[in-house]
């Protein structure tokens, strides 16, 4: 009788035992894969996939697996990880960024802007090297599709934190100057130019006014020939002297005259200077050179030309291209609107100002819906 009690105690407790053994090796596992994170990826690696076999919906090791793949090249691999993360933990910030920079290596800009971006607003963690890392990667990726405004955007908000990068400051250099190019592709002295521009750029964004204009100034004298750098200049002058700005656009076209970023700024200095006829020379040089998916803001600003020159059929056929290629912006509509509204077209003003209030409250919620000046 006395066995018969204990061989049931022991079969009662085997279960709690094994399962005690089990969390014993996970733990053992999980601390010797941290160890090897950094120095030892492949190590860590494997030793994240035992852990994981037994313990299967671990975040943090998918993210740590995926980390580690990612530090061997295995980008495949790491963004099978990482993807096995984020459908566990969707607000994971920093596993949804690192599976945008694992799609990028693996070749698929558009889903990887994507999920760097969606990683950005869930939040990168503290780890300044890892933010500047997917702002940068996200930058080049606009760079290389000629987002070179939206690639800025990427960029400025590392100027608040200044680390010393000079990838960084290569990054901006191409932004400014609306190169769409790969610094590591360029020629030494292309890289040069890009260099000094970013210098400036970067001055400016970090609140150094005094060195902004000295570095503009010497990079227009050393590279006056160089294409974007009239432009670059004019964009760092136009909050501060439109004028000069102008006249560094004018230099830029003239010098330049397939530089369409700066066609296209031009032709706004010129519409809100009454001038609607040059801003429409300006933009009509510009349509055959835009890249596809921004061809509807040339035509958006064709529109706004034609209206303020009073030439309203050209303006509702300008805007209803730009409506027809991006029918989910809100301003090419309110501009529609206007125009069918002054040629007497009341149920089509109607039906366009409509559109434009929807699309205005998914876009801005807290706006009031308006003409942006």
């Amino acid at each position: 009788m006395r066995c018969r009690t204990i061989l049931l105690l022991n079969l009662l407790c085997w279960p709690a035992v094994r399962a005690q053994s089990q969390q014993d090796m996970f733990d053992d596992l999980a601390r010797r894969a941290e160890a090897a994170l950094d120095s030892r990826p492949a190590e860590a690696a494997q030793l994240y996939k035992q852990a994981l076999a037994l313990h299967p919906n671990w975040v943090e090791g998918w993210f740590y697996l995926g980390a580690a793949l990612y530090q061997l090249g295995r980008y495949v691999e790491a963004a099978d990880a990482l993807r096995r993360a984020v459908s566990l933990a969707p607000s994971h910030g920093t596993a949804r960024a690192l599976l945008g920079l694992s799609e990028a290596e693996l070749g698929d800009p558009d889903q990887a802007l994507a999920d760097l971006r969606e990683g950005e607003e869930l939040g990168l963690g503290n780890n300044l090297g890892f933010e500047v890392g997917v702002r940068v990667r996200a930058a080049k990726l606009l760079i290389l599709s000629s987002s070179f405004d939206e690639a800025m955007v990427q960029l400025k908000p590392l100027s608040k934190k200044k680390p010393d990068i000079p990838e960084i400051v290569e990054t901006m250099g191409l932004c400014v100057l609306a190169w769409p190019a790969r610094f590591a592709d360029l020629a030494p002295e292309k890289q040069a130019v890009v260099n000094m521009a970013g210098q400036a750029a970067w001055y400016g964004v970090s609140e150094r006014p005094e060195q902004a204009t000295a570095t503009y100034r010497q990079l227009a004298e050393r590279y006056p020939d160089e294409p974007g750098v009239h432009y670059a200049r004019g964009l760092f002058l136009i909050e501060t002297d439109l004028a000069a700005a102008q006249a560094e656009f004018e230099k830029e076209v003239q010098g330049n005259p397939k530089h369409w970023p700066a066609l296209i700024v031009l032709a706004s200095l010129y519409v809100r200077q009454g001038d609607p006829e040059s801003s429409r020379r300006c933009l009509r040089a510009a349509l055959p050179l835009v890249p596809l998916r921004y061809r509807w803001l040339c035509h958006a600003e064709l529109g706004r030309a034609s209206l303020t020159a009073g030439k309203l059929e050209d303006a509702i056929a300008e805007l209803r291209t730009a409506v027809w290629l991006k029918p989910s912006v809100s301003q090419p509509h309110f501009m529609l609107a206007d125009a069918y509204r002054r040629a007497g077209r009341k149920e089509e003003a109607q039906k366009e100002n409509a559109e434009f209030q929807r699309l205005k409250a998914v876009e801005d919620p807290l706006s009031v819906p308006g003409m942006r000046k």
